[in-house]
């Protein structure tokens, strides 16, 4: 008894571990490393003991991760009485790889048992963004930001691309463990992963080092008003506020201006002066200006509409962009997710807003129109600052084109296609929080802009093969 206690005390350490490593490196501060190395251990408690009851704490465990991320990110955004349920419903199911793994691991011969895991949550991570309400928020492969080789990935795969080679690795990690007395079986795998690992990080070199468009326009991106410390302020003074910077940016060079989310913001009967003022000021200094509005229409049942007008140097609207993504915590009018174009003289710019960006199958349309530059009005909060921009960073690498985001409460961008930071500004940190920065607005042709999340539906079908084949293992007979 006294051998056996240290032992589950052990493996009980190493299980929450894996949860505390899994839980911080999906919050509010990165931990890339401690993405790698949590599922390793998760996988490991999983694996040493019985289905029963060790799935139970495993799922508790994913529980607990879940937790960790949302009190570190969510708290403060989400409905306090939708917080519960999201953190066990989206426990319960990033626990389900862990149960596949557990129970068909030994039903698989060799190195193929390590694609198990990988298969399983590759598969149900591109299944959610799919279906879920929040997008591709929690997604495995924003932990690795600020890896630009192996960013690079998103380009060919998806970010999904990600998911499935940390996936990997945690079941290569475990598979030498458990065979490490067989030396040239272990060398035999290890080098497969290896050549893999190493051609992802090589691709990620080349791309970075390509030759690139020389051709650049400055954009400025404006927040004019702190509203937390201004909050009695009228409509008049903020207009006069985002006009003034505006007319200021354009005369130091800018071409493009965009405004952050809801900067117009406002009732019905104010919107008519501001679009003609916006017509105006664009027409006069010759630039294209994007402004987003947020109408309102008081003692009505209508809802809120959140959108962007994009408008050219004649004075015209150029485009209408009715934002997509999380409405139903804004109760604003939802648009119909279908991006829009505008052929400047420089490259095709378009534009989205904020929540609409962590959509991948929307804004992968950018990526076949051609956009050069996506436009990016957005606002956040303090506890997803700066996460929620550098996953914009994503979008931009996988459809091959330069994002600004100007953001309200949060870490305004400027990115190239390969996801390179022209500039940025935090909200929390800067008095001026004006963002100007040359970019590039040429769209760069990507893979995965061709042939679309092939590997989200290749997992899919590999995993129910894997499913069928550890079926039919069971079923015949040893001899």
């Amino acid at each position: 008894m006294t051998q056996i206690l240290p032992r589950r005390g052990m493996h009980l350490a190493m299980l929450l571990g894996g949860s505390l490593l899994v839980g911080f490196s999906m919050g509010r501060w990165l931990a890339p490393l401690a993405a790698w190395i949590g599922p390793v251990l998760i996988m490991r408690y999983a694996r040493d003991h019985r289905v029963g009851r060790g799935y139970a704490l495993v799922a508790v465990a994913c529980i607990l991760a879940i937790f960790l991320a949302f009190i570190t990110i969510w708290w403060s955004g989400l409905p306090q009485a939708m917080v519960p349920f999201l953190t066990v419903g989206f426990g319960l199911l990033w626990s389900l790889p862990y149960l596949a793994d557990r129970l068909m691991v030994a039903r698989l011969p060799g190195f193929a048992s390590t694609f198990i895991y990988p298969l399983a949550a590759t598969a149900l991570e591109f299944l959610l963004v799919q279906v879920n309400p929040l997008g591709a928020w929690g997604a495995t492969g924003f932990s690795q930001y600020g890896n630009l080789p192996l960013m690079q990935l998103a380009s060919v795969t998806g970010i999904i691309g990600i998911t499935f080679l940390m996936g990997w690795f945690a079941s290569v990690a475990n598979w030498a463990w458990e065979n490490r007395s067989r030396g040239g079986e272990i060398r035999g795998g290890l080098a497969a992963f290896g050549v893999v690992f190493a051609a992802v990080f090589i691709f990620g070199f080349v791309r970075l080092n390509l030759p690139t468009s020389t051709e650049t326009v400055r954009v400025a991106g404006i927040t004019a008003v702190n509203f937390l410390e201004t909050p009695d302020l009228k409509i008049g003074p903020i207009r006069d506020a985002y006009f003034g910077v505006t007319v200021r940016e354009a005369q130091a060079g800018a071409k493009v201006i965009v405004w952050h989310e809801l900067a117009g913001m406002g009732p019905a009967a104010d919107e008519a002066p501001l679009i003609a003022r916006a017509q105006e000021v664009a027409r006069q200094q010759r630039i294209y200006l994007t402004i987003p509005l947020g109408t309102s229409y008081p003692n009505t049942d209508r809802p809120l509409e959140n959108k962007l007008l994009l408008i050219d140097p004649t004075g015209a609207i150029a485009m209408e962009h009715v934002k997509y993504g999380g409405n139903f915590i804004e109760g604003s009018l939802r648009g119909d997710g279908k991006l829009q174009t505008v052929a400047a003289p420089f490259g095709v710019l378009s534009g989205v807003i904020c929540w609409d960006m962590d959509f991948p199958a929307v804004i992968q349309q950018a990526g076949q129109n051609g956009t050069g530059l996506m436009l990016v009005p957005s606002a956040d909060w303090r506890e997803i600052d700066p996460v929620h921009a550098q996953m914009a960073v994503f979008r931009a690498i996988e459809n091959g084109m330069s994002v600004v985001r100007q953001t309200y409460g949060g870490r305004s961008l400027a990115v190239d296609p390969y996801g390179h930071v022209l500039a940025e500004v935090d909200f929390f940190g800067s008095t001026d929080r004006t963002l100007v920065a040359q970019v590039p607005v040429r769209h760069v042709a990507t893979l995965y802009t061709a042939f679309g999340r092939w590997l989200g539906w290749l997992c899919l079908v590999g995993f129910l093969f894997v499913v069928a084949r550890a079926l039919i293992a069971r079923r015949v007979p040893e001899i």
